[in-house]
């Protein structure tokens, strides 16, 4: 019962004619059309128009059409201080931020190409100033712009953090877009009334990139999160992670957001095995559970970061990826920290993880314990949920920044950050008459909806603001027509997947309906009906709504309730045994003796920040090599026949723990179109090519035992058996 994804239907223009470049750009642009991220067309003719490629003259054209960042300005260590963002998440932040022609626009941050998108967006009556911080990085923007016919754009050096005087225009911004990574926003009184500010806002080193709209003296989200990872902002608005380290452990905790506490009283903690409290939630290998760290961060007093050095044997039971740390909580000489355990492979191969909370010291049980049972409490009330809503109230000027104690409340330097968790976005309403007939509807077959073709309850998500007694009362007037007084709680729904891991959940209301068919408006769906519950058995149901059927059918209490906690009714969505199987398609992409290795998201339950080569398994009846021709497509961007794959090794791998034994194809083409781009950025950040003699820590193991024996032309490598 989510919301499906906007997509945009593009028509390519055709590329005869066109160089290297504009092919490249028009390429780039159908694959962010296809993915959902281009959704208008003035965003998409923004996209086709403006050549990325010439702000990114050191890297040829491949590389700047890639779907990912390329970098432009280093320090001297070697650290990235600007980069052009990758396009993907330039789409969808200028989608956020929904821009006009004549919208008067500000980007803090500058690359030039951004801007240049914003300049097509708000077009010749509009304005765009973009402003940095380092003069290298204007410069660069400034001669850019130029070269590109953009030189409308004011570009500006100064420091965001205290906008130069009289950059502001009267009345304000009508959108600002930050493209840097910031802990705080103080630009509220830099943007109009009803102006739209997009922005990458750091939450205890978590970084989401969020629309906001200014009403009614305060921003309020309206856009989905998006996590991200920018450069850092310079200047005057850069943060302290406050990091300490806890002596003689390489173990450090981090507090962006909210005080710090003492450390050195946990050295002893970590001398012995922790502590495992299982919340029995689960998530699937490919799943992000970024919102439950979020909501962690402010349902917990003293949340910090947990990070290890990788070298150290520090007694930390499976450490967080290096760029990733774990959600933590610290209380006196003891820690608990979020940690995850396979506990099956699932059935498309990637695992299904259980939320573990391991405790540390004298009282590392309770802590655990602590964050356990907010970990359910997420589970139970907001994981369906979209995305929470996010308000920022600006301080006063002056005076002390107030300290709080308020859950999901962050004070900062210049905002007070609010975020409001909705709960269970799903309502249904089991209407019966006085005979015991229940009222359904079928749905339609021909729609991208929630169960196509099948009868169901009446129903759907809540809104903006809405309780459930509200949505189900409003679906009710949209779908019928009519108002059904006595409606009450009667169960909550929860649909998990085959493999037992959460999918949905929804609050079905019971009332009573006395109102033939034949007198009932339909508006939405096909068709109406009573029904009796012998009936159902050879109607195709959505498997929710018969297990619901049933608990009314059995209950000794079916009339519903009101207040106190409706009971569970839990549904499995059936397996599909035809497609059951666990088969791993493998490309191997050698190149001048270097190979192909994309270094996994580090939000990835299954190998986070790790190498590994471009790989899925199979879909439905599909055989290996048609998954290894999608899979490279769907990945990369690389266009490979079938007739060009070869086999060359096999590896029969049992992972530790598991039942189920997986087979890994790894293929090598012989020839291939394209260049490897970031299609998937949720689970791969990057491709690079890497010499076989020289592979990156850290790499999947079964990838590197699979490239030796490939190297020393062996066939097939057993891997895990005893």
């Amino acid at each position: 019962m989510t919301r499906p994804i906007e997509r945009l239907a593009v028509t390519t223009p055709p590329t005869t004619g066109l160089d290297e470049a504009g092919a490249l750009r028009h390429q780039l642009a159908d694959q962010l059309a296809a993915a959902g991220h281009l959704r208008t067309p003035a965003v998409d003719k923004a996209l086709r128009t403006v050549p990325r490629h010439a702000f990114a003259p050191e890297v040829p054209p491949q590389k700047a059409y890639a779907n990912d960042i390329v970098a432009t300005c280093h320090s001297d260590d070697g650290r990235i201080t600007s980069s052009i963002s990758a396009p993907w998440l330039q789409a969808d932040m200028l989608e956020a931020a929904r821009l006009h022609p004549g919208h008067r626009v500000l980007e803090i941050g500058s690359g030039g190409y951004n801007a240049a998108l914003i300049a097509e967006l708000v077009g010749p009556t509009g304005g765009v100033t973009t402003l940095d911080i380092d003069p290298a990085v204007t410069d660069r923007a400034t001669r850019c712009l130029a070269q590109t016919g953009y030189d409308r754009v004011r570009v500006v050096t100064a420091d965001a953090e205290h906008l130069p005087v009289g950059i502001v225009p009267d009345g304000g911004f009508d959108a600002i877009l930050v493209t840097v990574g910031t802990w705080d926003l103080p630009w509220f009184n830099a943007l109009a009334d009803g102006g739209r500010l997009v922005a990458p806002l750091r939450l205890h080193q978590y970084t989401w990139a969020i629309g906001f709209t200014k009403r009614d003296g305060a921003l309020h989200s309206d856009e989905p999160l998006i996590v991200c990872g920018f450069v850092a902002v310079r200047g005057a608005g850069a943060w302290d992670a406050n990091r300490r380290t806890v002596p003689g452990t390489g173990v450090h905790l981090s507090w962006e957001d909210g005080t710090p506490l003492p450390v050195d009283q946990l050295a002893p903690a970590f001398a012995r095995e922790p502590f495992v409290a299982h919340t029995h939630v689960t998530v699937g290998g490919q799943e992000p559970f970024d919102t439950l760290t979020l909501y962690l961060a402010g349902a917990l007093l003293s949340f910090c970061r947990l990070s290890v050095d990788p070298d150290d044997d520090n007694g930390v039971l499976n450490p967080p990826p290096e760029h990733w740390p774990g959600a933590a909580i610290v209380r006196g000489a003891s820690l608990a920290r979020l940690a995850t355990e396979r506990i099956s492979d699932g059935d498309d191969g990637n695992g299904v993880y259980e939320l573990v909370v391991h405790g540390y010291g004298p009282h590392g049980h309770l802590a655990a314990q602590e964050m356990a049972e907010q970990v359910q409490h997420w589970q139970r009330n907001h994981r369906a949920a979209l995305c929470p809503r996010i308000t920022i109230h600006p301080l006063a000027d002056t005076g002390p920044t107030p300290a709080t104690d308020d859950p999901h409340v962050f004070v900062k330097k210049h905002t007070r950050v609010t975020i409001d968790w909705p709960i269970i976005p799903g309502t249904a309403a089991l209407l019966t008459d006085d005979e015991g007939h229940y009222l359904l509807h079928l749905r339609s077959a021909n729609k991208p909806i929630w169960r196509p073709g099948q009868w169901a309850l009446l129903g759907g998500n809540t809104e903006r603001g809405e309780t459930c007694d509200e949505a189900v009362v409003r679906e009710l007037a949209e779908e019928i027509g009519l108002a059904v007084p006595d409606l009450m709680g009667f169960v909550t729904l929860d649909t998990l997947s085959a493999n037992g891991s959460f999918k949905d959940r929804v609050r079905v209301y019971h009332g009573t309906l006395n109102t033939p068919v034949h007198e009932i408006e339909l508006r939405e769906g096909i068709h109406l009906r009573w029904t009796r519950i012998e009936e159902t058995a050879e109607m195709t149901m959505d498997p929710g709504t018969a297990a619901v059927l049933h608990a009314h059918h059995n209950a000794h209490q079916p009339r519903g309730r009101r207040g106190g906690t409706l009971p569970v009714v839990e549904v499995r969505e059936p397996r599909d045994h035809r497609s059951r199987s666990i088969i791993g398609a493998h490309l191997v992409l050698i190149r001048y003796g270097a190979v192909l290795l994309g270094k996994r998201h580090p939000s990835s339950a299954f190998a986070p920040s790790t190498w590994h080569l471009p790989a899925g398994h199979r879909e439905g009846m599909e055989s290996a090599v048609t998954c290894m021709v999608r899979e490279a497509q769907e990945e990369t961007g690389l266009r490979i026949a079938e007739r060009d794959l070869s086999l060359v090794h096999v590896l029969d791998l049992l992972d530790p723990g598991s039942t189920i034994p997986r087979v890994g194809l790894f293929f090598a083409p012989s020839r291939w179109e394209g260049e490897p781009l970031v299609r998937e950025p949720e689970s791969c950040t990057e491709w690079r090519w890497w010499p076989l003699d020289a592979l990156p820590e850290p790499i999947v193991e079964y990838t590197r035992v699979a490239l030796a024996a490939i190297s020393r032309g062996a066939l097939y490598t057993p891997m895990g058996w005893s």
